[in-house]
């Protein structure tokens, strides 16, 4: 089972069966899961999922032109120019998007006294159970890489607290 969060554009937030039972297990603390809880939040807070609805509009009808325009130019593979084109643009809003929900997690988990550190931990491991090697091109991820987010979410932490935990 995937191991996820996702906030929809009603604003209920949703925690997969595969989250669930890794939690029920013990592979994924309390604290850890406050942390998935918090940033789903900050994607409904930021208006991230409704705005994805009306981004996902736009990115359809850009995909059809320019497929249209460039199958005529480039037959066969224009198509999939465009496809790639799109879905580049796409990938790099999702993840300013998750940066900015990172963000907004951080800034509960330290208020509520749980700190980064649930924060951290977590990507750790979901960078393990989801075998993210890295290998792909970071302009193509729709998520950054958790390298990267563990050192917003420190800084965003020196920034907010002056120190690191």
């Amino acid at each position: 089972d995937p191991v996820n969060g996702l906030a929809a554009p009603d604003g209920q937030i949703y925690i997969t069966r595969g989250f669930l039972d890794r939690f029920n297990n013990g592979e994924v603390s309390a604290a850890e899961m406050s942390s998935v809880i918090a940033h789903e939040l900050g994607h409904v807070a930021l208006g991230h999922t409704k705005r994805r609805m009306i981004d996902f509009s736009g990115q359809n009808a850009v995909r059809t032109v320019l497929t249209v325009t460039l199958n005529r130019f480039i037959p066969f593979i224009g198509p999939w120019i465009a496809n790639m084109a799109v879905n580049m643009v796409a990938a790099g809003m999702s993840r300013k998007d998750e940066f900015e929900a990172d963000s907004y997690a951080t800034a509960l988990m330290i208020k509520a006294g749980l700190g980064v550190a649930p924060q951290k931990s977590l990507f750790t491991k979901l960078n393990k159970l989801t075998a993210n090697s890295g290998s792909a091109p970071a302009w193509f991820l729709s998520h950054p890489k958790t390298i990267d987010r563990i050192k917003a979410i420190e800084a965003n932490e020196i920034r907010w607290t002056g120190f690191i935990s």
